[in-house]
């Protein structure tokens, strides 16, 4: 019978702190050395391996479209085609041409009510030649955007369609540095407590991921908020412009407007997008439903804005912190220092720096939606 284990002593290697040794003493003396990492990057593996890990964590288009009262043939093909748009395979034009009909059938004076959206225009807008041989509104998407701002009780948002013309505003980025994530999921519950959203709403998650076999172990920890697409599918595809992209690169929903079709959930590729069915920690949490949610820098009371609840939801970077001057609450929050955010226009900036580092690349980068989060290897 072998002598039984007096010691385990696991040494961090000093040329290489993410690879450690184990050693193993008995009664008779060191009887073994076993090195726990042979990979010179801790749990980072190729890119493809982070675009599998995503569609992994995505709903089921199916499942989610069976949910709701619209058309789930006409929501999966929207979706697919509005990923080719984003591709470059599809123009907008030819996109609402194909889906007018169908769209006004479905949807009805919620569809004809909206201008057309564009993300392979720099408006926003769809042609207005095409929109006015079209069942939409003819006019632009940045009126659309301009709604937002004039409610009451809204803080000054990036949306800006008046007298400036946006010239000015920044791009928001963010990067996160894979090395730096320990997945400890601060960013998640920060997110949580900071936008109050509910059970089944979760706007950072972090994907986790084991590799290889004892004792050659590593784990990847990928957070995953919302990526603010420069082309995002999930606005090509809303039949009546609950969503669009602001000024500042931010993707955003106007909950008035939204109807609930869940099409923006299927379109998007990241499946960053969830449908609020109204449930509640309440039972949990003692008056957790007394603190509205901030988002947009709207106080949303029984007296005024709309409620989320049916609608659908995603990260906007917290854009009310923002709109302060803060940081979004997931990159304040970051235990180990793995994100950044800021203006990816401004090159003296730290997150445009990173982003343009030969380290840096973009979650399933041959879609064309051109995210503005970065990751670093």
């Amino acid at each position: 019978m072998p002598p039984p284990i007096q010691a385990l002593l696991v040494v961090r290697s000093p040329p290489c702190p993410w690879y450690f040794y184990v050693y193993v003493t008995t009664s008779t003396g060191l009887v073994g050395c076993l090195p726990m990492s042979q990979s010179n990057t801790p749990g980072v593996p190729d890119v493809a391996d982070f675009d599998q890990m995503v569609e992994n964590e995505r709903e089921d288009p199916e499942s989610v479209l069976a949910e709701t009262d619209h058309s789930t043939d006409l929501g999966l093909a929207m979706a697919e085609d509005a990923k080719r748009v984003g591709r470059g395979d599809l123009s907008s034009e030819e996109f609402w041409a194909k889906y007018d009909e169908a769209a006004r059938t479905e949807f009805g004076e919620a569809y004809e009510a909206t201008p057309n959206p564009a993300v392979d225009s720099d408006d926003q807008t769809i042609d207005e030649a095409a929109a006015e041989s079209l069942s939409c509104s003819v006019g632009s998407m940045d009126s659309v955007a301009a709604e937002l701002d004039e409610q009451p009780g809204t803080e000054a948002s990036q949306a800006d369609a008046g007298e400036d013309d946006g010239s000015d505003d920044p791009t928001y980025g963010m990067v996160i540095d894979l090395q730096k994530c320990v997945g400890c999921d601060s960013c998640t519950v920060a997110c949580k407590a900071e936008n109050r959203t509910p059970p089944g709403v979760s706007y950072n998650v972090v994907m986790e991921e084991e590799h290889g076999e004892f004792p050659n172990v590593s784990r990847t920890n990928t957070p995953r908020p919302c990526m603010q697409c420069t082309n995002p599918p999930c606005v090509q595809v809303c039949p009546v412009s609950a969503t669009y992209k602001m000024d500042n690169g931010i993707v955003s929903i106007d909950y008035e407007r939204c109807i609930g079709c869940r099409y923006c959930m299927i379109a998007c590729p990241y499946g960053a997008r969830y449908f609020d069915f109204g449930e509640s920690y309440d039972d949990e949490v003692m008056e957790a439903d007394e603190i509205d949610s901030p988002e947009y820098g709207i106080d949303r009371d029984e007296e005024g804005r709309v409620e989320p609840v049916g609608n659908v939801r995603k990260c906007t970077f917290c854009h009310h912190r923002l709109n302060r001057g803060e940081e979004p609450a997931c990159v304040e929050t970051c235990v180990g220092d793995a994100r950044n955010a800021g203006d990816l226009d401004d090159p003296e900036s730290e997150v445009a720096q990173l982003a343009d580092s030969d380290r840096a690349f973009q979650l399933k980068e041959e879609g064309g939606t051109d995210p503005n989060v970065y990751y670093l290897k």
